[in-house]
C-alpha cells in the first residue's frame, strides 16, 4: 500500500493525485505532503504528456486527421486535470474582467457558476490550443503536447513561487508554501532542458517566453488581488499549455 512508502514518493503521490486524475490507492495527502509537493510537478506534467504523446502517436499511425488529433489533444490535457485548470481559468477571468473591487472580484472568483467572461476566455484558450496543434507539422504533434503538459505545470509552479496568497484561508494556501531557490532552479532548468530536447533552440525560447508570462502573470494577479488563488494556479497552467503550441506554429 502507498502509505507504507517513504516521504518522497508520497509527496509525488500528493502531487500525482492533486493535479490529475490518475489515483492512488491508499494513500490521502495529507498537508505537508502537498506543501513539499511542487518539486514533483513537472514530474506529472511529464507523465501526462507522455501519455497524450502515446496517444497522438498512435492515431497519427493510424492516419486520423490534423484536426481531428488536435482536438483529442485538447480534451486529454483538460481531462487530465480533472477540469480543475479550465474552471480555475473561467474563474479568474469571470473575476479579473468584472471591473469591480478586490474584495467583490474574489468572491465572483469563488462562486461556481460561470459568467460570459470566464465561457470567453475557455474558447479563446481552448480554441487557440487547438489551433496551435493543428497548424504545426503531424509529426510535431506528440512531441508538442508532451511539452506543453509539462510547460504547464512548470509555469503554474513558477506562479506559485513569484506570488503569495490572496486569501485568508483555504486549500490553495499551501501551495504557496515552502519556497524553496533549489525547487525553483529544478523547474526552470528542467522545462528548458525539456524544451532543448525536444524542439532544440525553438524549445528554448518557448521556454523563456513562458517564464516571462509567468511574470507577467504573476505581477497582474497582484495588481489585480495582492496575489494569487488556486484559480489563477489553473489559469495560469492552462495558458502556459496554450503558449507552447501557439509559439511554435509561429516560429515555424
Amino acid at each position: 500500500m502507498i502509505k507504507f512508502i517513504n516521504t518522497p514518493f508520497k509527496r509525488f503521490f500528493a502531487a500525482l493525485t492533486l493535479l490529475t486524475i490518475i489515483p492512488a490507492p491508499g494513500y490521502n495527502p495529507n498537508e505537508k505532503d502537498i506543501a513539499h509537493a511542487k518539486p514533483y510537478f513537472p514530474i506529472v506534467g511529464l507523465i501526462v504528456g507522455l501519455i497524450a504523446y502515446g496517444i497522438a502517436k498512435l492515431m497519427i499511425g493510424f492516419a486520423a486527421p490534423p484536426a481531428i488529433v488536435a482536438g483529442v489533444m485538447v480534451i486529454l490535457l483538460a481531462g487530465a486535470s480533472k477540469g480543475f485548470h479550465v474552471d480555475g481559468l473561467a474563474d479568474t477571468a469571470d473575476g479579473f474582467f468584472s471591473s469591480r473591487s478586490r474584495e467583490r472580484i474574489m468572491e465572483i472568483m469563488h462562486d461556481s457558476r460561470i459568467g460570459s467572461m470566464g465561457v470567453i476566455a475557455l474558447v479563446s484558450v481552448l480554441g487557440l490550443k487547438a489551433a496551435g496543434f493543428f497548424s504545426i507539422t503531424i509529426s510535431d504533434i506528440p512531441n508538442a503536447v508532451l511539452f506543453s503538459a509539462i510547460a504547464g505545470r512548470c509555469g503554474m509552479t513558477l506562479h506559485a513561487f513569484f506570488s503569495t496568497y490572496a486569501r485568508k484561508e483555504g486549500l490553495g494556501k499551501i501551495t504557496f508554501q515552502n519556497k524553496s531557490p533549489l525547487c525553483l532552479i529544478w523547474i526552470i532548468l528542467f522545462m528548458f532542458g525539456t524544451g532543448s530536447l525536444l524542439f532544440a533552440v525553438n524549445g528554448l525560447i518557448v521556454a523563456a517566453v513562458i517564464v516571462l508570462f509567468v511574470i507577467l502573470w504573476s505581477f497582474y494577479c497582484y495588481k489585480q488581488i495582492n496575489g494569487a488563488t488556486g484559480d489563477t494556479l489553473g489559469a495560469c497552467e492552462e495558458i502556459c499549455e496554450m503558449l507552447v503550441p501557439v509559439i511554435l506554429c509561429c516560429m515555424a
